[in-house]
């Protein structure tokens, strides 16, 4: 089956092997309208202006941290730290301080982008108009895109003359960085932060001269050290008060010890004893045995022994002899006495407990009075140290205060420096340079694209015109609109012929006919 081309505006179906057939019989078509193209192109290119675009490129980045106004201090551990990666937000803010209302409109007031115009009666358009419509224009054209992957934001903008637009880049470029310096650092901090540092210097002078005049007044030196060193000096007393009463209650107990044993303990005692036997009444009574036997004897020899005489002198002998045996079994002691050593001891031992007994009370009444004296300076010093507490922390906090302005002080003068040399956030990576070539229009490629757009609309024109067309020009257009076979064809010649008699005749019919093409 061959392909055929249908359209719905015309009748005839048209093949694409008809394509070439076609475009030969409609050629003067096809050849005005591709030079109409391509001179209207040709025209417009070469009638356009040329456009100039200035470029300018941003760099943001976080090598300074502005100030912070605020009453905190400042330290080591707290100092803010710098983060290099500069975030998404950041970005954005700098590009929309970029298009920001007031900085357009001193570009256009500077660079002369507002024209004089005249309205529709002929009136000419007030200044803020003409100055807020080229603004708003400005914003338009201005072409403000970050750096994929970059801390980059490029800035074009395109005009009729280079030096406008390099004019409106470099504008732009110190208004941006003017208002980032006014946003970032206010002004007046510097100022702010010197007469805060005098002020609290100030206060820091007068609360020492207080503090200094009350340690004279109370003899004061160092607070805390003669507070421990009084507390020191109580524990020491009160520890050798209890040394002392315990030495005294020592005393008294051993007084009373060596009262007790004294009482129990002679004065003197035997150092020597012995046993003598009773040799004088032994010779006494011998004497007398032997005077009684010899009176006995001589009674003998005048009396007999049954004689009263004689026994009574036997009686006696008896008696006698019965008293030295009572006196032979009797011995005598002697002794030797002195004094007692022990006792004298315990004397000695009572009087030095005695004298103890004396050092531990006077030593007890001293330190009694040396910890009243003790108890009466920490009371002193603990009604002092409210008072001084007191002086030393109003001049800590001014001297707090004084540090932290000073520092703040510091810091503010440093960035008003930074700010004099222009250094911040944010800086012009690329300024922008007055263009030498336009950017627009690109004639090569416009002159490329209106040949093909001529080729295009030719031969869309050509197609057109031809599937519009209601004649039949090839047998298989016939059969494909009739449903009939094509037995056979006129020539061209034949059929002009045959055309001229049917005229001449009238014989053509109105019903739908066709023209037989060869």
């Amino acid at each position: 089956m061959r392909p055929q081309l249908t359209t719905g505006y015309g009748k005839n179906p048209i093949s694409l092997r008809d394509g070439a057939s076609a475009i030969f019989r409609r050629r003067g078509l096809l050849l005005v309208t591709f030079l109409a193209v391509i001179v209207g192109t040709i025209l417009v290119t070469l009638l356009l202006p040329n456009r100039y675009e200035s470029r300018m490129k941003i760099l943001v980045k976080n090598q300074r941290v502005d100030l912070a106004i605020t009453p905190e201090a400042t330290n080591g551990s707290n100092t803010p730290t710098i983060e290099n990666e500069v975030s998404e937000n950041q970005i954005n803010s700098e590009i929309e301080l970029l298009t920001s209302k007031d900085i357009l409109t001193e570009i256009v007031k500077d660079t002369g982008l507002a024209k004089g115009e005249t309205n529709l009666f002929g009136r000419p358009v007030p200044e803020a108009e003409r100055v807020e419509k080229a603004a708003n224009q400005l914003a338009k054209d201005l072409t403000i895109n970050p750096v994929r992957k970059a801390n980059i934001i490029t800035v074009t903008y395109a005009s009729n003359s280079p030096q406008v637009a390099a004019a409106v880049l470099k504008k732009l470029g110190d208004l941006y960085l003017e208002k980032h310096l006014k946003l970032n650092h206010p002004t007046g901090a510097s100022d702010f932060f010197k007469d805060q540092a005098e002020d609290y210097g100030n206060q820091l002078k007068e609360s020492e001269q207080r503090l200094s005049e009350f340690q004279q007044q109370n003899n004061l030196v160092v607070l805390s050290q003669q507070k421990e060193l009084t507390l020191q000096k109580t524990a020491e007393a009160k520890t050798k008060m209890l040394d002392a009463e315990a030495a005294l209650n020592e005393a008294t107990h051993r007084i009373e010890r060596v009262e007790q044993q004294l009482s129990m303990m002679p004065k003197r005692v035997i150092t020597q004893s012995r046993q003598l036997p009773n040799q004088y009444s032994a010779e006494r009574l011998n004497t007398m045995i032997v005077e009684l036997q010899n009176k006995r004897t001589q009674l003998l020899t005048k009396f007999r022994p049954d004689d009263r005489l004689v026994r009574e002198v036997d009686e006696q002998i008896r008696t006698t002899r019965d008293a030295l045996n009572r006196a032979e079994q009797k011995t005598s002691v002697e002794e030797a006495t002195d004094l007692n050593p022990l006792r004298q001891t315990l004397e000695t031992e009572l009087s030095r407990a005695r004298l103890d007994q004396a050092g531990a009370k006077a030593r007890r009444d001293t330190l009694t009075t040396q910890l009243g004296q003790y108890d009466a300076s920490l009371k002193k010093l603990e009604g002092d140290t409210t008072r001084h507490d007191d002086l030393q922390r109003v001049k800590k906090e001014a001297e707090d205060n004084y540090q932290l302005y000073a520092k703040k002080r510091e810091e503010a003068r440093i960035a008003d420096e930074l700010d004099r040399q222009k250094i911040t956030n944010v800086s012009i990576a690329e300024a922008a340079a007055v263009p030498q070539l336009p950017s627009s229009p690109n004639r090569p490629v416009n002159l490329l694209l209106g040949l093909f757009l001529a080729a295009f609309l030719s031969l869309g024109t050509v197609f057109t015109a031809e599937m519009l067309s209601d004649a039949v020009h090839t047998p298989r257009q016939l059969e494909a609109l009739t449903g009939a076979m094509v037995l056979a064809t006129v020539p061209e010649k034949s059929r002009r012929i045959l055309l001229r008699n049917m005229q001449t005749q009238q014989m053509i019919e109105p019903q739908p006919r066709a023209k037989l093409l060869a």
